[in-house]
């Protein structure tokens, strides 16, 4: 487990101490509740079995009453621990949610899409079990056995040391297991990760696979990575049952040998240390269990912990993306030396941003363009950024299933004229006024608009704001050549006043930028422009 991942967790189990340590209360309580009743019980039946007596009934009343302490502790524990459980899931929920809020174009670019099935299916549950299980059971497996080992002593001391012999095999082997089953998991999450996205991108190729006849190599290279999934399956339920196998073992011979021993002793055949009466005997058996059960809780547990860490360096995208360069707060122009960003590297000389100019962002398919992008408004690691008040636009216009005033205002608060005014900047008044309901038109799940439409409503929503800076990801890319002209022109126009960077591999007219930013071979190369056309990249 990775030292970021480890840190995490325990600033975030921080949140949740004071109901833990109640849930541990709780449980010693029950526990203490239920060595009680062991003894009262050990009591009753010496009395009415080997004495004949009658049934004693202070003794009946303290049976009763730390029967029903210890079910009312049982159920008080595990209420809590449930509770806390599912506060921790939709704390993890909730950042999760806002993370992809605030990073989602970085988020979504570096993980599958499987793997947010995975984050809330598999890995939100096990870090919450994790947390709200396996460090309760981790403290109860060290304060219990003190306990009972306590409560047995006083009994019969040599029974007390027999168990402290035979107490230490069992966390022994499960530090052992533990190594190995945390790998085992961390395996199997990657292969299963791999093969939904796969499938995934198999599902959205058909057409593709079906063009060119591909059904029998795409079948075969699916259940070649079932296979995958299949092999390491079956080594982490290997794993877990040999680590239960041979945890019941270990305290199966300790019980064994306590029974063996107190079984003779009241027989008389052995003769060594106190002698056992039938009521301390019995205590003895219904206690000594209690020593090994929460180890043995503990070791089942364990495979939650492996579970949860590997669960945690899968988490980490959503938790690890920080940019410590400092956000300018001036207006003033900017002009950065020895720009740098870290992974995947690329770095300028100089970066110049005067304010009110347009920079044509240039370079080939994969160079970096929209990393750097993300490097400006803060989403990757970088040694400067663009102050917090920057709008971007990419390649796909985000239009949600609500109304069009929703689409347009998100979570800000805005008047219908507001509304309607962006909606005109951006040549849109006659699409809303033919919908049925206008700006309060439900968009559903298949919006009433073209792929055109969809991006002047995305550019609406930037206007809405009235950011100082406007970042455009090849906004056109997937538009035919008319519209990516019009659109192309609306965006000069409406953003005329802004500091605009903008990233495109078609022909623009160049009298339109004052700047150029070219990314080849991980470098930046900034330079002024010259009156023109700028060709295709």
């Amino acid at each position: 487990m990775d030292s970021t991942a480890q840190q995490w967790l325990r600033a975030f189990i921080k949140q949740y101490r004071n109901a833990l340590v109640t849930v541990l209360a709780l449980k010693v309580l029950m526990i203490v509740s239920q060595v009680l009743c062991f003894w009262t019980f050990s009591q009753l039946m010496s009395q009415l079995i080997v004495e004949h007596q009658a049934l004693n009934e202070q003794v009946f009343l303290q049976f009763v009453a730390s029967s029903v302490s210890w079910a009312v502790f049982k159920a008080l524990s595990d209420w809590l621990q449930i509770r806390t459980k599912l506060k921790i899931e939709t704390d993890l929920e909730s950042l999760c949610k806002q993370r992809l809020l605030v990073h989602q174009k970085v988020l979504i670019g570096k993980t599958s899409s499987y793997y947010w099935h995975h984050i809330w299916l598999t890995h939100i549950p096990s870090v919450a079990t994790y947390l709200s299980e396996y460090q309760v059971q981790k403290w109860l497996s060290g304060l219990i056995p003190l306990l009972v080992i306590g409560a047995i002593f006083p009994v019969n001391y040599l029974i007390a040391i027999l168990l402290i012999v035979t107490l230490p095999l069992i966390p022994i082997f499960m530090i052992l297991v533990g190594h190995g089953a945390a790998k085992l998991h961390r395996q199997h999450f990657l292969a299963l990760e791999r093969l939904g996205g796969l499938f995934i991108d198999r599902l959205k190729g058909m057409m593709l696979i079906a063009a060119f006849k591909r059904h029998d190599q795409e079948t075969e290279r699916l259940k070649l990575a079932s296979d995958v999934v299949n092999q390491r399956t079956m080594r982490v339920v290997s794993m877990a049952f040999l680590s239960n196998t041979v945890l019941d073992f270990f305290a199966t011979v300790s019980m064994a040998l306590v029974a063996v021993f107190i079984g003779f002793n009241l027989l008389g055949e052995i003769n060594i240390g106190p002698d056992i009466a039938f009521s301390d005997g019995l205590y003895l058996l219904l206690i000594s269990p209690l020593l090994f059960s929460e180890l043995k809780a503990l070791g089942r547990f364990y495979h939650q912990k492996a579970e949860a860490e590997a669960a945690s360096e899968a988490l980490s995208p959503l938790y690890d993306i920080k940019n410590t360069a400092p956000a300018p707060s001036s207006s003033t122009d900017l002009q950065w030396q020895d720009f740098k960003i870290d992974e995947p590297s690329l770095t300028a000389v100089v970066l110049t941003i005067n304010l009110g100019q347009h920079i044509k962002l240039s370079g080939s398919s994969g160079s970096g363009k929209t990393v750097l992008l993300e490097a400006l408004m803060g989403l990757r690691t970088s040694t400067h950024r663009l102050p917090m008040d920057v709008a971007f636009v990419g390649q796909h216009a985000v239009i949600t299933p609500f109304s069009v005033a929703d689409n347009l205002a998100l979570d800000g608060a805005f008047s219908d004229d507001e509304l309607l005014a962006v909606i005109h900047q951006v040549e849109l008044t006659q699409w809303v006024e033919a919908l049925p309901q206008g700006l309060n038109t439900i968009m559903g799940e298949h919006p009433p608009m073209s792929g055109g439409e969809a991006h002047r409503l995305a550019l609406a929503r930037v206007l809405l704001r009235n950011p100082r800076m406007v970042l455009l990801d090849e906004p056109t890319a997937h538009l035919p050549e008319s519209l990516h002209l019009q659109l192309s022109q609306l965006i000069h126009q409406v953003f005329e006043n802004k500091t605009l960077i903008w990233a495109s591999h078609k022909a623009l007219p160049m009298e339109w930028f004052d700047r150029e930013w070219n990314v080849e071979n991980g470098v930046i190369n900034d330079q002024p422009l010259n009156q023109g056309v700028v060709d295709e990249q």
